[in-house]
């Protein structure tokens, strides 16, 4: 069988409202959403398109309005097995708060935490497991690679284990290697290795969703780097067939689409 598996962070319910334009071009069995309005009637909108919630959970507040991270799959192609809340750790990290308390200040949310769901496949009754992740934007990627690490480790996969984590990882374009090592320590492969930029900030309805801060931040990363990668799709257990960029812009992220054989 193949899986069609779609993430995108959506820039604050943006993507999603717009979900349609997407799903004229492709219609992908499992969808990871990242910045999602988190209210039931803005969530059930993706049932008219044959699809249901698997999960969700909340991030952070911005004007009054809760976001989150989402996750739904095609009810014609799959069920759901079992939906486990994040996965935190025990303890208190003053690493963690003090990046928190930065996130908070500039408004772009506390840590996020993982999504995780079991999905089982209608036809074949194969289990694939889903993790849909939000980390932090501003904090270092030891921090960020420390709590994926800690995730990996604390899910014990099993060897032949059909495994897929997506999602922004807010990961910057410095030590990438040490990334690619982490996953592969799990026995992980990158399914986005040939995409260069995952981000862009342009466009005048864009823009206008940041903050006067955040837009002095973006104008330096500007500046910085031409291409940013944040967005990524790791994956076990299944071969993959394809990945590509969906050229729509929604959202200052591009939606990511892999296809994998299972």
């Amino acid at each position: 069988m193949k899986l069609s598996f779609l993430t995108y962070n959506t820039l604050f319910n943006s993507g999603l409202e717009n979900i349609e334009d997407i799903l004229d071009i492709i219609k992908p069995d499992i969808i990871c959403l990242q910045e999602v309005d988190t209210a039931e009637k803005n969530l059930s909108r993706m049932s008219k398109f044959g699809y249901e919630l698997a999960g969700y959970e909340n991030s952070f507040i911005r004007l009054g309005i809760i976001y989150g991270i989402v996750t739904y799959y095609n009810k014609n192609i799959f069920k759901i097995k079992r939906h486990r809340w994040s996965i935190k750790k025990k303890g208190v990290d003053f690493l963690d708060v003090f990046y928190n308390m930065i996130n908070i200040i500039l408004r772009t949310g506390r840590q996020k935490s993982f999504l995780l769901s079991d999905l089982v496949h209608l036809k074949t009754n194969k289990e694939v497991t889903v993790c849909n992740t939000h980390l932090l934007v501003f904090g270092s990627n030891v921090l960020k690679m420390k709590h994926i690490e800690h995730l990996l480790k604390s899910l014990k996969l099993k060897k032949r284990q059909r495994f897929i984590i997506s999602g922004d990882f807010n990961y910057f374009p410095y030590k990438r290697k040490r990334l690619e090592q982490l996953f592969l320590k799990y026995g992980l492969l990158e399914a986005t290795k040939d995409i260069n930029q995952t981000v862009k900030f342009s466009g005048k309805k864009i823009i206008s969703t940041f903050s006067l801060i955040q837009r002095l931040l973006i104008k330096l990363l500007h500046r910085v780097l031409r291409n940013l990668k944040v967005d990524y799709i790791f994956y076990k257990g299944v071969e993959l067939e394809d990945t590509k960029r969906i050229e729509v812009r929604f959202s200052d992220h591009y939606p990511i689409i892999s296809v994998f054989k299972v």
